[in-house]
């Protein structure tokens, strides 16, 4: 244990197990404390002392941290009612000052225009990237806010070409998109941006960025993060689904075998990116 802390940096979420809890989504000890290393310890100089725009908040799990890392303050939009719920009584079972934190139920599209420039030192985008289409609308959104840095943490289709993926998700799951009032039915379409894509906005924007090298991190125990080893895994229904068309047909199909599986392969990457306004 930290001497100087109330918890363990090397086991953040261990400290405060209520996290194991409140959500359902990608909350296993292995991942929650080691993505607590690379998106928050990691960026604890860029975190304390700064006021912290939390998109996509979930339940309330990296605002917390920020605050326990120094953040001076945090807002966390979220679309679930129920998540901004439980963030809020979270945050009032472990004792955080009130003024330290605020929740908003609403679309990140429409809450982030209503936010003025410089309000923000920094800004969360963690696990959203990937729930939307409309992403150069936002990274727009999170240009004008001219906060001082964006740490991105997203899927990505392993594609090497600049693309997006393109899916439908069922947005009664709690970890996956949410409707806006274009929607008609509870399927909500998502874009899974490679990794050339997501290099290519950010470039465009002006934005100065880096890598969390999470292969040569340390991680002895991939357990549930093997996600973010970006190895090129192929889902079993895809490679058979794909493989019998290709039996069926093979002269049209083998120039686009290899494309098409490359699709559904997915892996995550971490950014932190520095706005040059």
């Amino acid at each position: 244990m930290n001497s100087t802390n109330d918890y363990d940096e090397n086991n953040f979420f261990d400290s405060f197990p209520v996290f194991y809890q409140t959500s359902k989504t990608s909350a296993e000890a292995n991942r929650l404390n080691h993505r607590y290393t690379a998106l928050i310890h990691s960026n604890k100089e860029i975190i304390k002392n700064s006021s912290i725009l939390d998109l996509g908040s979930h339940d309330g799990r990296w605002s917390f941290a920020a605050i326990k890392s120094g953040a001076k303050r945090v807002l966390g939009i979220e679309g679930r009612e129920e998540l901004v719920k439980v963030s809020f009584e979270t945050m009032e079972k472990y004792r955080i000052p009130r003024e330290k934190y605020s929740f908003e139920v609403g679309d990140i599209f429409e809450k982030i225009k209503e936010i003025k420039p410089n309000e923000f030192d920094v800004v969360f985008c963690f696990g959203i990237f990937y729930h939307i289409m409309n992403h150069m609308l936002l990274l727009h959104e999170i240009k004008r806010l001219r906060a001082r840095y964006l740490i991105l943490d997203t899927k990505i289709t392993t594609s090497k070409k600049p693309t997006i993926h393109i899916r439908q998700e069922n947005s009664q799951d709690e970890g996956m998109g949410i409707p806006d009032s274009s929607q008609i039915d509870n399927h909500v379409l998502a874009g899974r941006p490679s990794k050339s894509s997501v290099e290519i906005m950010l470039n465009s924007l002006g934005f100065n960025f880096y890598y969390y090298d999470w292969l040569n991190s340390g991680i002895k125990n991939w357990k549930n993060l093997e996600d973010y080893q970006l190895k090129n895994r192929v889902p079993l229904n895809s490679a058979v689904r794909y493989g019998f068309s290709v039996i069926k047909d093979f002269k049209n199909k083998r120039k686009t075998f290899r494309s098409d599986i490359a699709q559904t392969r997915s892996g995550r990457i971490t950014i932190v990116a520095k706005n040059q306004y």
